[in-house]
């Protein structure tokens, strides 16, 4: 063979060499599956608790009759300022003041009853002491001496019931008085109408020890407000009064106010019940810490509650983080065996939860483990991980991992079946996204 020849060949064998390696590479990266990789790395975390509900006064009075009359006046409107002790509705007072002079007139009938009572027991009661000192001196008859016991008796008898009477009558007087004055509604509290539910000619309804009674006006001190919520129980738990609260009103777009916790509801609000929807929270109160003059009470808000804050944690996003099934005579194997590197976990069996296939499960006890996959010379590798606080994208790892770390982050579908050693490669992103 000449030398030409022996080149040639030489050269065409390179050729197919190279080709089949680049087929061979080819191959292997269309067998690999595209995830969505993301590095472990060090932030500020900062966990929070949201809520929404709606922005009230932290004092107000609902203003209602105690008596069943007509509205005869309204002295206030809705937006006015008013100081304590200032009129803001009159009732009709005709009848009660009709009823306050009858109850006047019994009193002072029975006042004068009374007194004639008290005359003639004091008369009684002399009688009786002097006919008790002749009795002894043997200066009287028995009789005599039994007959004015008796009439002082009666005369005592006589009196202590009309007294009672009279004591009846006062307290009518006053009751009637009472309702006279209850026609005349003063503010309880300087502050200003918030709403005017009422107009003249109105009969205005009682409140009663049985019936709530219709709100007639609403008197609001607007220097402080506080937003109420209701956070749901597996979160009320990390709530503490005192905490920072961040408040976003939606009549106030890319604003937000400072608050804090003042209150926090001992007693479960449940809704839903018995159906799908059910829920149970807790009532909690957030108070502005400054004051804000367009703020107007019933405005939407959601509440951003400060539950905890940690520096420079190692935090990975949440869709990363997922459970598996392990077998737990292989998690003891592979604890007892020395790891040849972080992903000893590999030799462990996990379970094929894609397959709906519950053999080894009903006959094997698992255990669940939380990890993420890691991605090692593009192959997919469960870490089992500790984790701590979390804010809304990203969750704390507090051991498993290291910054920069790559770990498979998504889709959720290749999340759900991706297995140990299997071939991931990192998917590629729409033109223009940032990787």
């Amino acid at each position: 063979m000449t030398n030409r020849k022996k080149i040639v060949l030489g050269g065409g064998l390179i050729v197919v060499i190279a080709a089949l390696v680049v087929v061979n590479l080819t191959m292997s990266d269309d067998k690999a599956t595209a995830v969505q990789i993301e590095k472990a790395t060090r932030r500020t975390l900062v966990e929070t608790v949201s809520a929404n509900g709606r922005v009230q006064p932290q004092t107000k009075v609902n203003i209602t009759s105690q008596i069943n009359a007509e509205i005869k006046q309204i002295s206030a409107k809705e937006g006015d300022q008013v100081k304590a002790g200032q009129l803001l509705v009159i009732l009709d007072s005709i009848q009660i003041a009709s009823d306050v002079e009858q109850a006047r007139y019994g009193l002072n009938q029975i006042s004068a009853s009374l007194n004639g009572a008290k005359t003639r027991l004091d008369q009684a009661e002399e009688e009786f002491k002097r006919q008790e000192q002749m009795f002894s001196s043997n200066l009287t008859s028995d009789q005599q001496f039994k007959d004015a016991k008796y009439a002082f008796l009666n005369a005592k008898s006589n009196f202590e019931a009309t007294d009672a009477s009279a004591k009846q009558a006062r307290a009518q007087f006053e009751k009637q008085l009472d309702y006279l004055r209850k026609t005349r509604i003063a503010a309880p509290m300087a502050g200003v109408v918030t709403l005017v539910d009422c107009e003249v000619g109105e009969i205005a309804a009682a409140q009663t020890s049985f019936t709530q009674g219709k709100t007639l006006m609403t008197l609001s001190d607007l220097d402080v407000f506080e937003v109420e919520v209701e956070v749901d129980e597996t979160e009320v738990t990390k709530v503490t009064l005192g905490q920072l609260v961040k408040i976003e009103v939606d009549a106030f777009p890319d604003t937000s106010f400072a608050g804090e916790v003042i209150e926090i509801g001992n007693t479960a609000i449940m809704s839903n019940m018995g159906s799908m929807y059910q829920s149970t929270n807790f009532k909690v109160k957030v108070i502005f810490k400054e004051v804000n003059d367009r703020i107007r009470p019933g405005m939407s808000a959601t509440v951003d509650i400060t539950t905890n804050s940690r520096e420079l944690a190692l935090a990975v996003p949440y869709s990363a983080v997922i459970v598996r099934s392990f077998d737990i005579d292989s998690l003891e194997r592979a604890k007892s065996a020395p790891a040849e590197s972080s992903g000893a976990i590999a030799s462990v069996q996990a379970a094929d939860n894609s397959s709906g296939n519950d053999t080894m499960t009903d006959k094997e006890e698992r255990k669940e483990l939380k990890g993420v996959f890691v991605v090692r010379n593009g192959k997919a590798e469960f870490v089992e991980i500790a984790t701590g606080i979390a804010d809304q994208k990203n969750i704390e790892v507090t051991s498993g991992l290291q910054a920069g770390d790559s770990l498979i982050a998504g889709p959720y579908a290749v999340l759900r079946t991706v297995k140990e050693g299997d071939a991931v490669k990192s998917e590629k992103k729409p033109d223009g996204e940032k990787k």
